[in-house]
């Protein structure tokens, strides 16, 4: 009879290091889900006024069920709200990323640069936007409305302040908000009331010399040298 072999020893799993944490993957399929959802929305936006969009047209593009729906959203004005907050952060996200990258360029090209930021989005995919600029007055309270003004306007403040040849007795407030309300407004106005394609390029260019002008005023020496274009 032959002798039992020893077993082999076995080595234990190293331990995981302090403060990591598995991926679940059911949280990885509820974010799949959710932004599936959001996505088929902000498709259909494009497709069809606000009031003419179902839930279940929601769910059918998104291939979800009506169960999984109400497990993100409350109802139609939630999932729009939810969808205008989102966006509108990765707007923000993208002009903080702007003002870091451009901080010591001139006044004109820090500008330059967070009207890109400011406008990419929706110059992208006007149709979009400018239903979703159509459905942000209808379901945003005008608490939210103040909040997400006051942050853009914060950004503008930093841009102007934030490098050089902004004059210390330049009203830095009130010109950052002006230049946030021509931003936003011709942006937003323009794609809301058109009726045929939008021309981005002269949408930008009209923003631009807009926010130069007004500027141009209160930080005249950062603009001796400035030209605009004619449109």
């Amino acid at each position: 009879m032959k002798a039992a072999r020893p077993k082999a020893p076995t080595t234990p799993n190293p331990p995981s290091p302090p403060g990591a944490r598995r991926r679940k993957p059911a949280q990885s399929r509820a974010r799949a889900t959710a932004d599936a959802i959001r996505d088929a929305f902000f498709q259909l936006l494009a497709e069809k006024p606000y009031d003419r969009i179902s839930i279940r047209q929601v769910i059918g593009l998104a291939g979800v069920g009506i169960g999984s729906f109400y497990e993100y959203f409350s109802c139609k004005d939630a999932l729009a709200a939810v969808c205008i907050h989102l966006r509108v952060k990765a707007i923000a996200a993208t002009m903080r990323t702007s003002i870091d990258t451009h901080r010591t360029e001139p006044l004109p090209a820090r500008v330059d640069a967070l009207i890109d930021a400011q406008s990419a989005a929706p110059l992208a995919e006007p149709e979009h936007w400018a239903a979703l600029f159509v459905v942000e007055r209808k379901v945003s309270g005008i608490e939210a409305f103040r909040n997400m003004y006051a942050e853009f306007v914060q950004l503008w403040i930093e841009t102007l302040s934030g490098g050089p040849e902004w004059p210390t007795d330049a009203p830095l407030a009130p010109t950052a908000f002006a230049i946030h309300a021509m931003t936003y407004s011709l942006v937003s106005q323009t794609l809301m009331t058109a009726t045929r394609p939008v021309d981005a390029v002269a949408l930008r260019r009209a923003v631009g010399n807009a926010v130069h002008g007004y500027l141009s005023i209160q930080a005249p020496l950062a603009y001796r040298m400035h030209r605009f274009e004619p449109g």
